[in-house]
């Protein structure tokens, strides 16, 4: 009887699939439903060099910034302790020689969304709000809105919402670099309001699960975070505690990694939603992100290091990743959230050997309160070369299929055997070990034999079954198809990307022909030996604006790239950083 109930269930799953709904968008935004948890202040030291050069940063209580902000001095001591900027004069000098600062407000807080059954949850969030230079706590006028979508995270401690509880910070984090987006020169784009939603499973939601590459459900739940925070932001200007917009501002969604998604993700959401207009939406940048899950996936087994520039190769080689722990990654999310997986369970397709790294456990280490009980990618790829060194007892726990049990399988590993799952890889004498996964030993036998005989033209099924559902749940979070962008676009993507690779931008353009298109680079070399053909048009006339062959780093690398350095190699600090040259792209069509 049991198994009949699943067979209805599935072949309904398959009916509903495309209609699957989290519920109407609300109409308007009640203000009294989102709560302020924490207010505070980051301040950014820097001086003038050839570019400007950031010296450290610092994120204060507003008591704290009240007080430092008369005696900039001190304020400099807190911000880069040790450190004298300045005349020796004893005067209170604000210009302090060649040192200056960025100040921006930051809010914490909670606003009403919706999980994957549609159930009411509260998500937590970021805004960060322009300040005037010296001002202690009078704020810039906004010209633009922001919306942040973070990278891939593995620790809460990484999420927006706590980025500010911590004292001394680097602003070279994705987080760190898009609240700069609120700085208030004319250097950079001058005086954003920046919001930057946790994704659910971080933040104040930090215990329930994260639905890891479930595009719509995010992205519906990143624009409830941006328009709550402009409903709290505008009761903030009616009690006179911040400034209001400038009247022609414009919104641009901007991320990289699975922000980068996230940002394609949110634009889609927000046209097919009508709420344009509402948002004074421009269009999103995105940076280095998997749009296209099946082609993602279909480049980790066929691949062998292509990069589309001349012969120049990349590490990655058939069947193997170079970021493992993305597996569990995208399958627990699939599991987690997605209709057509609940059904099934992690090891339907990873192995035991590769389970027995405890690679769920690091990802389910994010709701421990200790950043030191947490793993964040860096400390994930550790253990994972320790294991390979040393040796591990793991334990997992498998459920059945046809009950409620489960049981828990704790075993040793001998080094040799999880270097049958994985293998090193030297970057070089300046960087840390890595260890690359083999998805002949990671994936299960049916897994690896599914996508191994999968090809560009393998249809999307239309049955269910165990490989049959997440091959269909996979494609229902392809953002290349079934719908064209009516905003501008604009994509940075590293052809050396191993982790995510250049395909997905590859597939957007293939799949897109109905759009025009501007290279950065005027030969567009790199489609050209792909074999992509697309419209091209002016600058200013295009719909997508693409930057594939200004980088040759791997993903990490590529994320520098994307917010810090420009085409002609020029410090990303004085506005050539490939990021700020495309938000203003998508606000004007010109990208200086």
């Amino acid at each position: 009887m049991k198994k009949l109930l699943l067979t209805f269930m599935l072949a309904l799953a398959t009916m509903c699939v495309s209609a699957q709904s989290f519920g109407d968008v609300p109409a308007t935004v009640d203000p009294n439903d989102v709560t302020i948890l924490k207010k505070s202040v980051m301040v950014v030291a820097q001086h003038d060099s050839i570019v400007k050069v950031r010296d450290g940063g610092r994120v204060f209580t507003p008591e704290e910034f009240e007080q430092l902000s008369k005696e900039p001095k001190r304020l400099r001591a807190a911000v880069v302790p040790g450190e004298q900027w300045g005349p020796d004069d004893g005067s209170d000098s604000k210009s302090l020689g060649f040192a200056n600062y960025i100040s921006v407000f930051l809010y914490t807080y909670k606003y009403p969304s919706v999980d994957a059954d549609g159930n009411v949850i509260y998500l937590s969030a970021l805004m960060g709000v322009p300040c005037v230079p010296w001002a202690s706590w009078d704020h810039g006028i906004p010209n633009n809105l922001i919306i942040g979508c973070h990278e891939t995270i593995t620790s809460n401690f990484e999420c927006p919402s706590e980025w500010s509880n911590y004292g001394f910070m680097s602003t070279a984090t994705g987080n760190g670099m898009m609240l700069c987006y609120a700085q208030n020169n004319y250097v950079r784009q001058p005086c954003n309001l920046v919001i930057i939603p946790d994704y659910e499973g971080y933040g104040i939601t930090k215990d329930r699960a994260h639905p890891y590459l479930y595009q719509e459900l995010t992205a519906r739940q990143v624009v409830d975070g941006v328009r709550s925070g402009l409903a709290m932001y505008q009761h903030l200007v009616d009690i006179e505690e911040v400034d209001p917009f400038v009247p022609n501002w414009q919104s641009v969604a901007i991320g990289y990694s699975q922000g980068g998604s996230v940002a394609l993700a949110t634009h889609k959401f927000i046209e097919l939603n009508g709420l344009a207009d509402e948002l004074h939406f421009a269009g999103s940048v995105c940076g280095d992100g998997p749009y296209d899950p099946v082609a993602h996936l279909r480049y980790y087994m066929q691949d062998n290091g292509e990069t589309y520039d001349g012969n120049n190769k990349t590490a990655h080689r058939k069947e193997k990743v170079s970021m493992p722990i993305v597996m569990p990654l995208i399958l627990k999310g699939m599991c987690d959230s997605n209709p057509l997986m609940k059904q099934h369970y992690v090891d339907d397709y990873l192995s035991t050997k590769f389970l027995l790294t405890e690679s769920i456990k690091f990802l389910e280490a994010k709701a421990n309160d200790n950043e030191d009980d947490q793993y964040n990618t860096d400390r994930i790829n550790k253990e994972y070369v320790k294991m390979m060194r040393e040796g591990k007892t793991g334990s997992y726990t498998k459920n059945y299929h046809d009950s409620e049990g489960s049981f828990t399988l704790t075993k040793h590993l001998s080094a040799e055997e999880f270097q049958d799952v994985m293998e090193f890889y030297d970057p070089g004498i300046f960087s840390k070990m890595q260890a690359h996964g083999k998805l002949d030993s990671i994936m299960t036998p049916i897994c690896l034999a599914y996508f191994r005989n999968l090809t560009a033209d393998t249809p999307v099924p239309t049955e269910p079954g165990v490989m049959e559902d997440l091959h269909r749940a996979l494609e229902s979070n392809n953002l290349t198809k079934g719908w064209t962008p009516q905003h501008r676009v604009a994509f940075f993507h590293s052809t050396y990307d191993t982790v995510v690779p250049y395909e997905n931008l590859l597939s957007f353009i293939r799949n897109q022909q109905s759009l025009t298109y501007y290279f950065f680079e005027n030969d567009r070399s790199r489609t050209t030996a792909a074999g992509v053909t697309c419209t091209t048009a002016s600058e200013d006339k295009a719909n997508v604006y693409i930057r594939d062959a200004t980088c040759t780093n791997d993903h990490v690398g590529a994320g520098k790239d994307f917010f810090m350095l420009g085409a002609s190699g020029a410090f990303g600090l004085v506005g050539l950083s490939p990021d700020m040259r495309m938000i203003r792209w998508v606000l004007t069509g010109n990208d200086e």
